[in-house]
């Protein structure tokens, strides 16, 4: 896969991104609540790979990381359903500038990213929030078989950008807030352009926030029940895959597949699926010399999964943990993998999506674009 084409797929992901976002935002009447938030992150590097750990240039551990974000935010008093089912969530749109103490190497990332806080616990002074960022991150000082061959974290120009984290916030006045955090930090790029160890990083955080309007207050809230119904998910899925053993070659080889996810409410804001992935490998097999092998059956595997669902209108989350129950190199049974990533029903229960697969929940396997149709019926 050539950099051209590996930077329209980024491009996709923008775009689905931005489109999830802004597919919830509806203009109101009433005030929009519009806020911005500062926020400083400093935090440690987990030794997750040789190069962190100080197989690089310096020829020492890389444990510091700091980031100053800043944060564009809605937080509207429950003009639309999902905002109901989520208690008046904050979401928008995040950027953020990150140093590794490593420039050389590494570089200074930035990022832009969707932002979505759900809230845990509120009441009239503090709030708690679960927070998701989603997005891409640049500028990025990546591996280069001359000129940077210890980088085996970072293999192309572009990366997803993932932070999960649990935020408070105790408000200083109906205008500013002051908040900490703590936060899990992942950048990969999901194992499309190879070498793609990523960076994990755990990290505290400091914010202060803005609001151009009145906080909006939860209580007031009425609480939103919606139909119960079940699901019957139909995906079509494609990668680009090159096994691990063969990361600093150039070959790449296709992946396709088709899922079946049956999935039941279990909140008004999550589902849980059940399912099967049956995939076709055409690299599953290459040699040593990076040529295709022989295409058999022993290049399809089957997986197990258990698929939970965040619902955020039209916008979901998906996460979920299988099981290879049929794969030629990992065995049967004998190897579980995730999935991580966004899905927008974009007609008629028609959506497209893009997920993360990944083993051992640090190493990716591929990147999932797929297309999906789901069959609905009502209890």
């Amino acid at each position: 896969m050539n950099t051209m084409l590996n930077k329209y797929i980024l491009l996709f992901i923008i775009n689905m991104l931005v489109a999830g976002i802004f597919a919830q935002t509806n203009i109101h009447e009433g005030k929009n609540h519009l806020g911005v938030g500062f926020s400083y992150q400093k935090g440690r590097i987990l030794p997750t790979t040789d190069f962190v750990m100080g197989d690089n240039s310096t020829m020492m551990p890389m444990k510091k990381f700091q980031s100053v974000t800043l944060k564009l935010l809605w937080q509207n008093p429950g003009y639309t359903t999902w905002q109901r089912v989520y208690n008046i969530p904050y979401y928008g749109l995040g950027f953020s500038y990150s140093d590794f103490a490593n420039p050389v190497e590494v570089g200074n990332p930035v990022s832009v990213f969707g932002v979505f806080g759900v809230p845990v616990v509120s009441n009239s002074k503090l709030r708690i929030y679960s927070e998701f960022q989603f997005g891409i991150a640049g500028n990025w000082r990546h591996y280069d078989s001359v000129t940077n061959s210890k980088n085996l974290a970072i293999g192309g120009n572009l990366t997803v950008h993932l932070n999960i984290g649990f935020n408070a916030y105790y408000k200083i006045s109906n205008r500013f807030e002051a908040g900490c955090g703590i936060n899990f930090v992942h950048f990969s790029n999901g194992g499309f352009e190879r070498p793609n160890r990523g960076f994990n990083i755990a990290t505290p955080s400091v914010e202060l926030k803005y609001r151009f309007q009145k906080q909006p207050e939860h209580y007031q809230v009425k609480k939103q029940q919606i139909p119960a119904h079940n699901e019957l998910e139909i995906m079509l899925g494609y990668g680009n895959h090159q096994l691990v053993e063969f990361e600093l070659d150039s070959n790449y080889f296709a992946v396709g597949g088709l899922s079946f996810i049956y999935s039941s409410k279990l909140t008004n804001a999550f589902r849980l699926g059940y399912g099967v992935d049956l995939n076709y490998w055409w690299g599953l097999n290459a040699g040593h010399d990076g040529n295709i092998g022989p295409r058999t059956l022993d290049n399809f595997t089957l997986g197990l999964i258990v698929q939970p669902e965040m619902v955020i209108d039209r916008l979901r989350i998906i996460g979920g943990i299988g099981i290879y129950n049929l794969h030629s190199q990992y065995g049967n049974f004998r190897q579980i993998y995730q999935r991580l990533g966004i899905n927008i029903e974009i007609y008629k229960n028609w959506s497209l999506g893009i997920n993360v697969r990944a083993i051992n929940f640090i190493l990716a396997e591929f990147l999932e674009f797929n297309t999906s149709y789901r069959i609905k019926w009502y209890r």
